[in-house]
């Protein structure tokens, strides 16, 4: 249920020289200290033996090699899931309390993309009894009690698809920038599996930092710790062709699928609570949290195969994690929420 707070700051403006966000003048002080410490610290498949073959690697579990295309970078253990659901609070805070932004009416079948942990499908079923949910991931950790019209399924969604056609009313794609190969592929599935009339909605953070005057850190010379971990951890991850930065392109490649009154917007993510504003300065405490769970997992799977050391890897992330909370900068990220419906 939604709660009582503002909605995040929009940007409605791309283009726009600032983004209009108060500074709490009160940030840079000693007092104001964060209390994070610096350091790293083809078809669907039942639930058989051979994806609970986990591996893994730079102490941490990953997803089992059954999905050969998969090959997916971020562990699967109690950290990653812990992760994942500290930013499934954080879209929740983002959208005051709400789950989804598609002007849904009575959907009967549901799909949730990449479910993870499975707390997003888990909260859809429940407010919506009277849907069939279905939500897969390539990983079997979603809880065993669920509602019970949700299922979940062990399933690679760049393989083939077998729900045939015009099933779902909804799909829903949150958090998955960095793990898809082939994304127009990904969206013709999607449109071919819809209803007519149905949506498709994007959810993800755009993987780029930014200036509270609207500059992207790619560009501040010199590059601040946080802007190199962004544009070292991304450059890496365009290599491997499972790009993180796919946010911008999300409207361009619904409309290019097929999909009809596509709309976009961008909700401010701080990167730590300098805002002034009271939600957004929670936000802001959230996110930096969420940022010191992901920067070194992140980045260790891709830069290792970029040649990277393990000293190397561990220094930017130090320096990074530095940055974001000892050195009183201010950033901000966005939450793109990206929403397309199948002509009726």
């Amino acid at each position: 249920m939604a709660n009582s707070s503002p909605p995040a700051e929009e940007l409605t403006n791309t283009n726009a020289p600032h983004v209009s966000v108060e500074i709490d003048t009160h940030f840079d002080d000693d007092s104001g200290d964060s209390g994070v410490e610096s350091g790293v610290s083809t078809a669907t498949t039942s639930v058989a033996s051979s994806v609970f073959d986990f591996q893994y690697a730079n102490g941490r579990r990953y997803a089992s090699d059954r999905f050969k295309k998969a090959d997916y970078y971020m562990p699967n253990d109690e950290h990653e899931q812990d992760r994942l659901d500290m930013y499934h609070h954080i879209f929740l805070m983002t959208l005051n309390g709400n789950i989804y932004t598609a002007p849904l009416k009575n959907p009967q079948s549901v799909l949730d993309v990449g479910t993870g942990t499975g707390i997003w499908a888990m909260d859809f079923a429940d407010q919506h009894p009277e849907a069939k949910v279905i939500a897969n991931d390539i990983s079997p950790i979603q809880p065993t009690w669920v509602p019970q019209n949700l299922t979940f399924e062990v399933d690679d969604v760049e393989e083939e698809w077998m729900y045939g056609g015009e099933f779902f009313d909804y799909i829903h794609l949150r958090s998955l920038s960095g793990s898809i190969q082939n994304w127009p592929d990904l969206l013709g599935n999607a449109y071919r599996a819809l209803t007519p009339g149905g949506y498709i909605e994007y959810q993800d953070y755009g993987c780029e930092g930014f200036l509270p005057d609207g500059t992207l850190l790619d560009d501040v010379k010199p590059r601040p710790p946080v802007g190199v971990w962004f544009a070292e951890t991304s450059k890496a991850a365009a290599k491997m062709g499972r790009p993180l930065r796919v946010a911008r392109e999300m409207k361009k490649m619904l409309e290019e699928a097929g999909f009809v009154n596509v709309t976009e917007k961008k909700l401010l993510w701080p990167l730590s609570p300098w805002p002034k504003d009271k939600n957004l300065k929670e936000i802001g405490a959230w996110v930096l949290q969420g940022c010191v769970a992901t920067v070194y997992p992140f980045a260790v799977m891709l830069l290792k195969k970029e040649g990277w050391t393990d000293e190397d890897i561990k220094k930017m992330c130090n320096d990074a994690i530095y940055d974001l909370t000892k050195g009183k900068k201010k950033y901000y990220g966005e939450a793109w929420f990206v929403v397309g419906q199948k002509p009726e």
